[in-house]
C-alpha cells in the first residue's frame, strides 16, 4: 500500500534536483537537465517502491525524450543542453543546503543515495534508452508517434507493477 498523503511539504522535483546536483558538484560530474529529468524520476521510482512512498507530489508525464515532471522542465529548460550549473541551487551557502536535505526522511536520503550510484555513471542517452525499454513510459505514451508530445502521466501503479522488488 502506498502512502498517498505526503507530509513533506519541502519534497518537491526541484528539491531532489537540488540533492543530486549538489552530489554531481562534489564528485566533480556534469549534469544536464535531460539527465537530471531521468534522475529524478528513477529517485521517484525507487522511493516508491521502497519506500512505499512517493517522493513529490507532482504527476511525472511520459514525453518523446522520456519521463519528465513539467515543474522541474520549466526551472531547468533555460540551460539547454547545457551543464546545469551552482545557481540553480539558489542559496547563499553550504549551510542552506544542509538545513533543506536535513528535512528530508533519512530512507529517502538513502534511496537517493542509490539511486545516485547506480545511474549518475549513465549518459543522459542512456538512460532515455533505459526509460524507453520500460512499460510505465511505454505504457503511458500508448502508442503515440515518437514525436508527439503527450501530457500523459505515468501512473504509480504502472510503476509498482515494472519495478516492484528490483530496485
Amino acid at each position: 500500500m502506498i502512502n498517498n498523503k505526503q507530509n513533506i511539504d519541502n519534497i518537491s522535483p526541484s528539491n531532489v534536483a537540488k540533492y543530486f546536483l549538489y552530489k554531481s558538484m562534489q564528485d566533480g560530474d556534469l549534469v544536464s537537465p535531460l539527465k537530471m529529468q531521468k534522475l529524478v524520476y528513477y529517485g521517484y521510482v525507487w522511493t516508491l517502491v521502497k519506500n512505499k512512498k512517493r517522493l513529490f507530489n507532482e504527476k511525472i508525464e511520459a514525453w518523446p525524450s522520456g519521463p519528465v515532471i513539467p515543474s522541474l522542465y520549466r526551472e531547468l529548460k533555460g540551460y539547454g543542453s547545457a551543464p546545469i550549473d551552482e545557481s540553480f541551487l539558489s542559496v547563499k551557502n553550504e549551510q542552506e543546503l544542509e538545513t533543506l536535505f536535513s528535512k528530508f526522511p533519512k530512507e529517502f536520503k538513502t534511496t537517493l543515495d542509490e539511486v545516485y550510484e547506480n545511474y549518475m555513471t549513465k549518459t543522459a542517452f542512456e538512460l532515455v534508452t533505459l526509460t524507453h525499454s520500460e512499460k510505465p513510459w511505454l505504457e503511458a505514451r500508448d502508442g503515440l508517434p515518437a514525436t508527439q508530445t503527450s501530457n500523459n502521466a505515468i501512473s504509480d501503479d504502472a510503476i509498482i507493477k515494472q519495478y516492484g522488488g528490483q530496485t
